[in-house]
């Protein structure tokens, strides 16, 4: 069975670490980001308001301490309207042991 979709919705988490280190220029309103996934390459263009926020939380948390993620509706190799963010990782609680 054949079924058409009107976009395919894309998530990609990123490595914090490497998304703390994107220069993020003044007086630039949108940055575009370059992701490789199995074997491909994707550009995104995102607001650099947005990715500047993903560094500071990065730096508040450290990198183990947050999810980047990326979300847009891919066409072709861009994705587009794209959104970048960063998620802070809660630990799970402890097992009770009783």
């Amino acid at each position: 069975m054949q079924l058409e979709a009107k976009a395919l919705k894309l998530t990609a988490v990123l490595d914090p670490a490497a998304v703390a280190q994107t220069p993020t220029p003044n007086g630039v309103a949108r940055v575009t980001l370059r992701i490789t996934a199995g074997g491909q390459t994707y550009t995104a263009d995102v607001n650099t308001k947005s990715l500047r926020r993903c560094i500071t939380a990065i730096g508040e948390a450290g990198p183990a301490g947050v999810a980047v993620v990326v979300q847009g509706r891919l066409e072709g190799n861009t994705i587009m309207d794209a959104g970048v963010v960063a998620m802070a990782k809660t630990p799970k609680p402890a097992a009770d042991a009783t």
